[in-house]
């Protein structure tokens, strides 16, 4: 039995591996915005390289996601 090699161009192996790395940026995107509390994670850690103008952003976002959080769990 002779087995059949595929060659596969450079321009594909290109576009396999930007298609690969967008999926996966996606799916990151997709989980960051699923629950408030990833969202805030995701603000802070804008917040350590951050200028004056994007740390205000952040805190705002950040005061903006605390509110809705669900504190049915919560104990006090």
């Amino acid at each position: 039995m002779q087995r059949q090699y595929h060659n596969m161009s450079v321009e594909d192996r290109e576009m396999f591996a930007y298609n690969s790395y967008r999926e996966k940026q996606q799916a990151e995107i997709a989980r960051i915005n699923a629950h408030p509390e990833q969202r805030m994670k995701y603000c802070f850690s804008f917040i350590e390289g951050a200028d004056d103008e994007m740390r205000v952003k952040c805190y705002n976002k950040i005061a903006e996601y605390s509110a809705q959080l669900d504190y049915s769990e919560a104990h006090f």
